[in-house]
This record gives structure tokens, sequence and C-alpha cells, in this order.
């Protein structure tokens, strides 16, 4: 199919009809129909066949079981039951009353999410809702909203993933890195000279750290009105103890680490670390950590509530079904999205324009962003993007300097685009690892997000223009620098205000 701005048409309805209804599974199939139709030239018949054809493709084909995607599904409600037996163990509360004597404020609460979204980051997946679970019961009591932690924990996924080598991330990139870059340097060392130039990544991450550290909210991050006081479970009776969540999530993370190495050794028949990450299984070590985590979990439990053993199982899925509805919708979307090929129209204009060399790392970076927000899947992106920025940049004449900066503008912008994307899996799994409201969690997020993507777009303006990284770290850091000590001016003038009003009032 010849790509054209057509093309463009269901991603722009998904986007807008999500913002203005704010429901997702609604808008979502509102683009799958938009989809089925354009593909089939509006025959219905055939627009039906296409969106049955592509949903089967989630789990079957070309005459092969997708087992990954099955795993991941595993996976979600697996988690939801784990998480639904460690709240009714006790596990969250005590965590909470063993963290409340380390922890001291809703700035120490955010920090550990933060520091823990850093630390796990073999995978996205793993991190959103690993991260959450951990993190909520204390985000809740210093009323940190889910929003806030639903932020946090999408700004230390992917982000963080697409910076390290030692992730799912890392190892497809690698991998496309040595099929699409020249030279014989090492794929590993090609993606190590393109992290300083993952700009959105970066500073993203600073960004979160600073909103952690002065607890920054900004619009709808002022409102804690989605933290429920209640689960929905009757509460334990017995003692709680901050273990029943430490040790089903350490058994988790230690089981889906080993499996991921062990599987990795066997499929690459290497013992070279990068090798071994980009053939491990990710998705069947992610469902062995769960299942043995989950394991723990209920042998506690069985001590306490043996006789609502299943009824906690059937609530623990019931409370992720939704997420897990939204994402075999997102997959299908993405599926009819791809044949459109939107990304092809939109990486063709740069040719069709004969962009220069000064704006091809910004441009590379907003097509990219563009292209993730639209289809939800930024490795989609990284495999359409990441061999036209090397062929443009060497049809340019551009040093090696410059092509990894194109190499990370189109990394940056990817991550960027499915940071904000409403149907990207990762967004959607970071509202279900906070347990909010999946729309509330996009658009409260967009602030910080935008602002992000603002510094990012300057700092490749000015490589761009000077081909010095000093200037364009030198650029974003003023101007983040900037931005936080106003934000902190006004509160704290704000904070003033509200004094003054009070004393007069008394008075």
């Amino acid at each position: 199919m010849e790509t054209t701005a057509i093309s463009l048409i269901p991603p722009l309805i998904v986007i807008l009809l999500v913002i203005a209804t704010r429901r997702v599974i609604i808008s979502i199939s509102a683009g799958i129909i938009a989809s089925a139709l354009i593909l089939c030239g509006f025959r219905p018949g055939d627009a039906v066949e296409a969106v049955m054809g592509s949903a089967a493709r989630i789990f079957y084909t070309e005459g092969n079981w997708d087992f990954d995607n099955m795993l991941l599904v595993l996976f979600i409600l697996g988690l939801g039951m784990l998480t639904a037996f460690i709240d009714k163990n006790g596990g969250t509360i005590g965590f909470a009353r063993w963290a409340q004597k380390r922890v001291k404020n809703a700035a120490m609460a955010q920090l550990l999410a933060v520091v823990l979204g850093i630390i796990i980051f073999i995978d996205d997946y793993f991190n959103a809702l690993t991260v959450g679970e951990v993190s909520r019961s204390l985000t809740d009591r210093y009323k940190v909203s889910r929003e806030k932690l639903a932020y946090i924990i999408d700004s230390t996924s992917a982000p963080v993933c697409s910076i390290c080598p030692l992730s799912s991330w890392g190892a497809y990139i690698i991998a496309l890195f040595a099929i699409i870059l020249p030279g014989t340097d090492a794929p590993l060392n090609q993606f190590i000279e393109t992290i300083p130039y993952n700009f959105y990544a970066i500073f993203s991450l600073a960004l979160v750290f600073l909103s952690a550290i002065w607890n920054i909210n900004l619009g709808r991050m002022n409102d804690a009105a989605s933290i429920k006081a209640d689960d929905g479970l009757p509460d334990s009776t017995h003692e709680k103890h901050a273990t029943d969540l430490i040790m089903p999530i350490s058994i988790l993370v230690a089981v889906s680490v080993g499996t991921m190495y062990m599987t990795g050794c066997i499929f690459s028949g290497s013992w070279d670390v990068f090798e071994i990450l980009q053939h491990a299984s990710t998705y069947l070590s992610l469902c062995a950590g769960c299942a043995a985590g989950l394991g723990w979990a209920v042998y506690r439990y069985w001590h306490f509530h043996g006789n609502e053993l299943f009824y906690t199982a059937f609530y623990g899925m019931k409370k992720v079904a939704g997420a897990t509805a939204a994402l075999l919708f997102a997959w299908v979307l993405i599926d009819m999205i791809g044949m459109l090929r939107p990304g092809a129209f939109l990486s063709g204009l740069l040719v069709q324009y004969n962009i220069s060399s000064q704006l091809l790392p910004c441009l590379l970076f907003v097509f990219s962003a563009v292209m993730a927000l639209a289809t939800g899947f930024s490795w989609g992106v990284f495999g359409i993007m990441l061999p036209i920025s090397v062929q443009m940049s060497s049809a340019l004449g551009m040093g090696d300097a410059m092509l990894y900066c194109c190499l990370g503008a189109v990394l940056s912008g990817s991550v960027f685009g499915d940071h904000c994307s409403p149907i990207s899996d990762t967004t959607i799994l970071s509202s279900t690892g906070a347990q909010c409201v999946h729309m509330d969690h996009v658009i409260s997020q967009l602030p910080y997000a935008l602002f992000s993507a603002a510094v990012a777009a300057s700092g490749f303006l000015t490589i761009g223009y000077t081909e010095s990284l000093g200037a364009a770290f030198a650029t974003q850091t003023g101007i983040l620098c900037a931005a936080t000590c106003l934000i902190l001016t006004r509160r704290k003038h704000k904070g003033k205000v509200v004094r003054f009003a009070r004393s007069a009032v008394d008075l």
C-alpha cells in the first residue's frame, strides 16, 4: 500500500477521542475501525475480516503461536493476583509501617520510587509493574497522588531502559546497530556513544528527580483524589510484616533475572552478557518470577485465610482486567497502523524537503516523537527511523559525532512519543502499576513530558548549529535550572500570600 497522509487519520482519531472522552478502549476501537476501513477501501465485510486477522495475530502468526504475548498477559494477570495476596497478607501495610521509620515525608517516598525505578532496569514492563507494587502503599500514606506515582514509574522505565545496555531495550538497539551501522567498532560501543545524545531520557530522569526532591506538582498532580483508602478486600487480622511484601517481590526479581540469564545462555550458546540479554526469553522469565513470588504469597496466605483463596485470586485478576483489555486492543491497533505505514510517510517528508544538516537532529527527534505518539510502539520507530537517520547523516556528510547525535535524536523522540501516547503499552502498564485511571495518568504527566521534550529539542538545535555536546548540555541545564527556580519561587511567594490571608482572617 502506498503511504499517504491518510495513514495519519486513525492515530489522530484515537488521540483526539481519548482526550475528549477519556475512554481508552472506545477510542482505540474507533482507531481500529478507521484503520480497517482505510486498508480495505471502505468495504465493511473486508474490514471486519481484517480486524479479526489482526486480533488473531496477537497470539498466532504465520502458523506459529506468539508465546511472548501470551506470557505477558499471564504475567499481568499473575501480578494482579500477587498484589491481592500481598494486600490480604498485610504486606503493603507492614511495608508502610517499616518504611515510615525511615521515610519521613512525601519527597522521600517519591525518591524511593525513583531509585527503585532506576535499579530495576532490566525491562520496562517489569519495572512498571514491580515499582508500582512496592511503592504504592508508601506514596499513598504521604498523600502522593496515584497520578504522580504513575508519572514516576513511566519516567523511570523506558527512559532508563533506553540508555542502559544491560536491558531488553539495550539488547534490541545493539542488535539493530550491528545491522545498520558501518565500520568495525563493536555495536555495544556504538550504543554507548549514543547515550550522551539521548537528551530526552537524560533530562526526563533529571526532571523526575527534581519533582521528587522538591515535591513539584503541576496541574492535575495537585489532586490526590485518585488515592483509595479501601482496596475492597477485608483487612487481615494477623500481625502485618514488611516481609510479606519484600519477600514475594524479591523472589519475583531474583527468579526473573536468574531465568533470564539461564534462557539467554541456552538460546545464545554464549557466556557473553550482551549475547545473553539479546537472546533471553524475557516474558518466560517474568512469568517464572511471578509464579515463584505468587507461590510464596499464597503459602503465607494459606495460614490465615485459606477459605478465601479463590476469591482473592479472582479479585486480583479483576483489578488488572481493564488494563489487560486495553493492552489487547492496543496491540490490534498497532498491527493495523503498521500496515498503513504512517512512519514511512513521515520519514519520506524529511527526504522530500532536503533538510539541512543543522536542523536534522531536531527534526529527527520531532518526527520520531510523532511516529511513536501515533503508533504507541517505540521499538517499531527504532526499526524505521534508525536506518533512515544513518542514511541521511551519511548523505549530508556528517561526521561520526553528529551521526551518533542523529541516532540519539531518534531514540529520544521515540521514548518521548511512547511516554505520551495513550495507546503505548508502557504507559498503560504504568497506570496499572500505580492503580490510577489511565487517562488521568496520560493527561497529568503531559506538562512534565512536554517540558522535557522542549529541553531536549533545544539541545538538538544547539548541537546542530554548534556541533558541541558541551554547549548543548549547558543550554539544556540552564533551561532546566531556570524553570525549577521559577516554580520554587512562585510556590514560595504563593505560600506567603496564603499565610498573609490567614493572618488577615484571624484579625
